[in-house]
């Protein structure tokens, strides 16, 4: 066939162009046991490459003249040639179908049922063909797992007796000539007319990537190419065709062809598609074994061309490989050892076997001896080979890592288990594999664990007594650092404007010097050997006015140093830098970083904004005198703060950029102050500006950037789960079923972007009624932290009843919140939020391009939660003084029931309660529990009072202890003790008789009651002492009662004299009588306090004379008589005579008569008054 760059018209007379696809075959583990795969492994560094990977060549010489007799494909495509067998013409596309969609019996069949097309490959005998077994020496590997060949520039020649390729400096041109010629190039029956094909196992690599790349299989060239991956038909480049392009992307699944076919059936445009036409399935599972057939045949004359590349891991088939990766701060020589059991064995497999480089699959150490032991030593990237007689397809083995104790191990994804291998030490072994689906084995090991944590926080609503939990989860852990390298693309943008030479903080000098440091971390020796994929490379952007970049990305520091170095000066044009920070173009695939620096506000931009301007390109902030050609904005410090362009530019720049690209913002002065705003708005790095205002804050700030952007030690988490304690309650979900989805109620954040899907929160209560939040992260499949992500959830948990009521009981708590559990927490006393909260998670390991991932789990820590309780304030006050209760004291008892409860019972509070003199009469209860109706009952029972309350029965709400207001939450009960009183109604009253006349109208009479020691008198006489009533003519019976007397509850008698004033009545002789009344107070038979008379005694008689005489009726008026005297009847006695009795008794009467008389004069002057 023709060469790829032949462009004239074919003569019909001519062969296709011919192609010999040397494929690179390809790895996964354990081979498929096809007649083409080579078993042998060289046991010396002189192997070829295809040797020493398991990749097997047949190449096969065709007789001219009778390899088309008595078969149905044909060589040479003569004139007289049609369908499959006839030249396609140029520019046209493959002849598709030629052969069935499976191999049959390891080999191609031809789909017209014109048989098989094993004897073009050696597999069945044929005269016209001569076969032979290369060795190798066809492909060339680059040192990053990419195996090629290409005609064009290296010419093959197969050498029959070394069995190899030699390959020489291609020195035809192509244009009319064959390049692929393997057998010679002297004639035509070398040139053309010859096949080979190639076979090899290889496992598929998680995610189908090597080494960070997209592992495919790719062929230009002509004729007939077939592909077959486990026996199934994928790339279909049949046909005499001049070279055609064919590409298999096994991490995408597609399949592409630089042009469509021109003849037979539609192709597939993937390889499940492929699989699906053939009948099976195609499994993409990771570490699992495949084995490749590539066929090739060159039927027409003229050029030939073969380029074939490719990355698959390929190896020998029925080998065994054991690799070794390390994820962490494992030094990078450490040694590992390893034992391998083959067909359940207990002895270790004993022999040799040859290390290799993990990532190039080539030969470190070949013909090395596992003793007597079986111990095969390796080290962090390398991988044993192990071949043995005794293996086959059907050998089934496992791997033993010894001394394994103090990592966590994973192998092919699966985390292993811990083993005491029975010397104080332990061993970490696989499950048994099958060879023939799994022949390489990636043990890893990690001391890499997650920055996780829990804390909680005091937050506002509800009672006030609500916490926030936070359960985080991020790749950053800083006890361990990763030594995997990781690719990344870091552009420095520089600020290089006036205000950075400022002289009294040599801002520029400590930007230089944090730039130059963290260019000597990254840009390492060892980084530089790395291979270009795998690099760490860094570019400068400078901006003032403008912007430039000063250089674009390298490995070398001197340059980094050297760009980073020049002198500021000029305004501040972020957009500008940002701009020339985007269009820089990172490698594909690999990680690009912004690290933005300025130390001011924006001053300038290159965006127009023609706003509030009639001009077109007008700026309404530019500045004729300050701006300069080619931007905008007025170029001073504060001239962004009215129109904001400068500000809106950069941040509109800064979001252009792509959605993994990671951006970092320093602040390298407080004039900066827009960079806060800057960080959040732009989503850069944790959503805030890192500070690098003085030159030890700027050291931190990139260490930190360093931290983040050379770790490759990410997590995937796949759930977050926590088990509540007894001591709080869900605040938004409590009471819900088990099973309920509570996502609704749980806020799941990343940094501080809100993530609104991608995560299902449910609620679970088992049997014994631990309640348990499981959040899980899309589906099974996880969600992927780094060490710039921090992936938080959090939802709101409050004390429950059982925290208010223990704290209440104990005055103490049973737990201290554990360290970095938030500032309510950590060393606090108080009540743990969670029996057991859990991340299950796995470390994300990537080797050579291979994503490996180890599901575990790990605890967080235990959180606090505090109470606050209330109190009460009890006081007792007398309503006869205090201090007549000196001597004594009462007792009460706090009670509670629980509010809003109509059922509910009322409780005694603590123990009775002493009140008296020694306490002020009052106290003060801590430790109320809130959400009970408080009440005080004085139980002491001294009945002589009555007891009344204020402040009783009132609600204590957790509200109120939670307020803020010291106070809220103390209540205040006043107990009072009111002495009771009895009243003695009109039980004292006194009854007028007159002897020897009968009333007058004019008749009045007073009587008073006297009262013996502190009796009290009557109600309306108790200012007044005697106490005094009248007794007119017209007064009922002639008697008056002194009126009702109110005593005091208690035991006591009291005593009263009842006399009567002597009048002025003439010819009355006045009662000189006195009655002793006595006065009890007592309860009665019903045990109320009654006052009663007890007794009435005259003591003297009417005359005045002692008379005792008790009186019969208690409740009787006291009687006083007065009797009249005639003048006639008086007593002759002294020698009075009648006469002078006479005289005396007219004198008296006229002196009555005068007194009469001028008691009606004052009486009138008063009422004149």
């Amino acid at each position: 066939m023709r060469h790829v760059h032949e462009s004239e018209p074919k003569p019909k007379g001519n062969f296709a162009k011919r192609i010999v696809a040397a494929v690179a075959a390809v790895a996964m583990l354990g081979g498929m046991g096809y007649a083409t795969t080579s078993a042998a492994l060289a046991d010396d560094v002189n192997a070829t490459v295809e040797q020493q990977n398991g990749i097997s060549i047949g190449l096969h010489d065709y007789n001219r003249s009778s390899i088309n007799n008595n078969h149905a494909l044909h060589f040479m495509s003569g004139r007289n040639e049609t369908g499959y067998n006839r030249y396609v013409q140029d520019g046209k596309g493959a002849y598709a179908g030629i052969v069935k969609p499976l191999l049959t019996n390891d080999y191609p069949t031809m789909a017209d049922g014109n048989g098989s097309l094993d004897y073009l490959f050696g597999g069945a005998f044929d005269n016209a063909v001569t076969n032979y077994m290369p060795e190798g020496g066809l492909l060339t590997p680059d040192g990053q797992g990419n195996y090629s060949f290409d005609a064009a520039s290296k010419y093959a020649k197969y050498n029959r007796n070394s069995k190899r390729f030699e390959l020489t400096k291609q020195t035809q041109s192509g244009n009319r000539d064959p390049l692929f010629t393997p057998f010679g190039n002297d004639s035509d029956a070398n040139r053309y007319s010859f096949g080979m094909n190639l076979g090899a196992d290889f496992y598929m690599p998680k995610d189908g990537k090597v080494n960070n790349q997209n592992m495919v299989f790719d062929f230009t060239g002509d004729d007939d190419v077939w592909v077959f991956i486990d026996g199934v038909l994928v790339l279909d480049l049949g046909g005499i065709h001049q070279a055609i392009r064919g590409t298999i992307d096994f991490a995408t699944g597609n399949i592409t062809y630089d042009r469509n076919q021109s003849y037979g059936s539609d192709r597939a445009t993937t390889i499940n598609q492929a699989f699906s036409n053939a009948g099976k399935n195609w499994d993409s599972a990771a570490y699992k074994t495949h084995h490749l057939s590539f066929f090739y045949l060159e039927r027409g004359d003229g050029g030939s061309n073969c380029k074939i590349s490719f990355n698959l891991p390929v190896k020998p088939s029925k080998a065994i490989d054991i690799e070794k990766q390390t994820l962490g701060t494992i030094p990078a020589d450490q040694q590992f050892q390893f034992q391998l059991f083959a067909n359940g064995s207990q002895t270790p497999y004993e022999g040799k076997y040859s290390v290799y480089d993990a990532s190039t699959n080539q030969v470190v150490s070949s013909g090395l001896n596992t003793g007597s032991n079986g111990v095969i030593t390796l080290a962090k990237g390398q991988f044993a080979r192990v071949q043995s007689n005794d293996f086959s397809d059907d050998t089934t083995y496992s791997v033993r890592e010894l001394n394994s104790g103090k990592y966590t191990v994973s192998a092919n994804g699966e985390a292993l288990s811990q083993h005491n291998d029975g010397n104080g030490g332990s061993y970490a072994e696989t499950h048994s594999f099958k060879v023939s689906d799994t022949s390489h084995v990636t043990v890893i090991n990690s001391n890499v664990k997650p920055q996780n944590n829990k804390t909680i926080e005091k937050v506002d609503g509800g009672d006030g007594d609500q916490y926030e939990l936070h359960l985080n989860a991020s790749g950053d852990s800083a006890s361990s650092e990763t030594t995997i390298a990781t690719p990344a693309d870091i552009v420095l943008v520089m600020d290089k404007s006036g205000s950075m030479q400022d002289k009294n903080d040599n801002r520029d000098t400590n930007a230089k010097n944090a730039a130059n440091k963290l260019a000597e971390k990254l840009l390492t020796e060892a980084n530089f050997k790395l291979p270009e994929s795998q690099q760490v490379q860094m570019a400068v952007v400078t901006f003032s006015d403008t912007a430039s970049t000063k250089q674009d990305f390298t490995t070398s520091v001197s340059k980094i140093k050297t760009a980073v170095s020049s002198r500021p000066d000029g305004g501040t044009n972020w957009e500008a830098a940002l701009k020339q920070a985007n269009d820089l173009q990172g490698r594909t695939g690999v990680k690009k970083h912004i690290i933005f620096l300025s130390d001011g506000n924006p001053t300038f931009r290159i965006s127009n904004y023609p706003i509030e301007c009639s001009k077109k390109g007008c700026n309404p902030d530019d500045d004729w005198r300050t701006t300069p050609q080619g931007v905008h904005g007025a170029g001073t410090e504060g001239s962004d703060n009215y129109y904001g362009y400068n500000y809106a530019a950069a941040l509109a720049e800064a979001n252009r950029r792509e959605s993994n690209v990671s951006l970092y913002v320093v602040k390298a002065s407080t004039d900066a102050n827009r960079m806060s705003d800057f960080a959040r708005e732009a989503s850069a790095v944790n959503g805030k500006e890192f500070d690098g205002t003085n030159a030890e804050n700027l050291t931190k700030a990139f260490n930190q950037i360093y931290s983040s952007i050379t770790s490759s030690a990410k997590i995937k988490v796949f759930s977050i789960t926590d088990t509540l304690s007894k001591w709080v309650d869900p605040v938004d979900f409590a009471g819900m079923a088990a099973g309920t989805n509570i996502t609704r109620y749980v806020t799941v954040k990343n940094g501080n972007k809100m993530l609104t899907g991608g995560y299902t929160a449910t609620y679970g209560v088992d049997q014994f009624g631990n309640r348990t939040v499981t959040v899980t992260f899309n589906g099974n499949d996880g969600i992927v932290a780094g060490k710039a992500d921090s992936i938080d959830v959090s939802f709101k948990v409050k004390p429950s009843d059982a925290a208010y009521a223990t704290y209440a009981g104990n005055q103490q708590y049973p737990n201290v919140g554990e360290p970095n559990t938030g500032t309510a927490s950590a060393g606090q006393p108080g009540f743990y939020s969670n029996v057991d909260a859990r991340l299950n998670y796995c470390v994300l390991t990537e080797v050579n391009g291979t994503t490996s991932c180890a599901p575990t789990e790990v605890e967080y820590p235990h959180p606090v939660v505090q109470v606050k309780l209330g109190k009460i304030k009890i006081v007792k006050q007398w309503s006869d003084g205090a201090s007549k209760h000196d001597d004594g004291s009462v007792t009460v008892q706090l009670q509670r029931k629980k509010s809003g409860d109509s059922n509910a019972q009322l409780e005694d509070v603590g123990g009775v309660i002493t009140l008296n003199k020694g306490n002020g009469w009052q106290t003060t209860v801590d430790n109320l529990v809130p959400g009970y109706t408080y009440s005080v009952a004085e139980i002491s029972g001294d009945d002589r009072y009555d007891v009344s309350y204020t402040g009783n029965n009132v609600d204590l709400t957790k509200q109120m202890v939670w307020s803020s207001n010291a106070d809220a939450g103390t209540l205040n009960a006043t107990i009072t003790n009111t002495l009771k009183t009895v009243a003695l109604e009109n039980a004292i009253s006194v009854k007028k008789d007159l002897a020897g006349r009968e009333w007058k109208t004019s008749d009045t009479f007073d009587f008073t009651l006297a009262a013996k020691g502190n009796a009290p008198l009557p109600d309306k006489c108790e200012a007044d002492q005697p106490c005094t009533v009248k007794v007119n003519s017209d007064s009922g019976s002639h008697t008056a009662s002194f009126g009702n007397i109110t005593y005091n509850a208690g035991d006591a008698s009291y005593t009263y004299y009842v006399t009567e004033v002597k009048g002025s009545i003439a010819s009355l002789h006045y009662s000189q009588a006195k009655y002793e009344v006595v006065v009890t107070v007592a309860k009665d038979s019903n045990g109320e306090w009654k006052a009663s008379v007890k007794s009435v005694t005259k003591v003297l008689d009417d005359n005045g004379a002692a008379v005792p005489e008790s009186q019969s009726a208690a409740t009787e008026p006291v009687t006083f008589t007065n009797r009249y005297v005639a003048v006639s009847a008086l007593p002759l006695t002294g020698g009075a005579t009648g006469r002078q009795w006479l005289l005396v008794g007219g004198v008296i009467g006229g002196l009555a008569v005068l007194l009469i008389g001028a008691a009606e004069i004052w009486n009138n002057k008063k009422r004149l008054v």
